[in-house]
């Protein structure tokens, strides 16, 4: 019983983020798409930011990351392509892809020391997916969506790590009222495709200032 002396604050919190992932699963496989089931899954968002934030405030665990890495991959893996197979059957290959990149991006995640994130985050992922999937869009478009969203998860386009309370906090009222309101998943669907594009618009802003800084060089000459 000695790893639980070794298991700290955060390491309970990223348990409670799988926990809060597999009865989501439970939920969607017994119930059907209920809000129960995507209430659960915010929950397990709250404790996957949490986890992280008191992580970097406290003493880190010998095994922390790894154990992040295994409570993702059922939260934001396994449960969104559940999510998916339940809401339409013909999507099992769109699903199966989802979760088997997913965990590719987790694993990678883990070996390779970098302070940003390669690839899309799986929570960005399985934001757009449950949101797509509680709004009910066309079985065509969340195919496309969830095939374009598991490449970029394992792409090598560099997305920056989020540690900004300010935004944690929008994030955060933004899941609090989806549980009540399902219109609130548009505005998920905004900042999570915000973020997605954000390598797109930080290419395109700095290739802007690289253009207008040589046309002022050319004018000074």
């Amino acid at each position: 019983m000695r790893v639980f002396r070794e298991v700290s604050l955060a390491d309970s919190l990223t348990v409670l983020n799988a926990l809060f992932g597999f009865s989501a699963i439970t939920y969607v496989l017994l119930y059907g798409l209920r809000i129960e089931a995507f209430a659960l899954f915010y929950f397990s968002t709250f404790a996957d930011g949490l986890d992280g934030f008191i992580a970097k405030k406290t003493e880190k665990s010998p095994f922390g990351k790894e154990l992040d890495s295994l409570a993702d991959s059922i939260s934001f893996g396994v449960f969104p392509a559940t999510l998916m197979v339940r809401f339409d059957s013909n999507l099992f290959p769109f699903a199966a892809l989802f979760l088997a990149f997913s965990i590719l991006r987790l694993a990678r995640f883990n070996v390779l020391k970098f302070s940003d994130f390669y690839g899309l985050p799986t929570l960005v992922s399985a934001l757009i997916v449950t949101s797509l999937v509680r709004i009910s869009v066309d079985y065509y478009f969340l195919a496309f969506a969830s095939f374009i969203l598991s490449f970029l998860m394992i792409c090598d386009v560099v997305y920056p790590r989020i540690s900004d309370a300010i935004a944690f906090a929008v994030v955060a009222v933004v899941l609090i009222s989806a549980i009540f309101f399902v219109e609130m998943c548009y505005a998920i669907l905004l900042l999570a495709g915000i973020y997605t594009a954000y390598p797109v618009i930080r290419e395109v802003m700095e290739k802007w200032r690289e253009r207008k800084l040589k046309k002022l060089l050319s004018k000074q000459e």
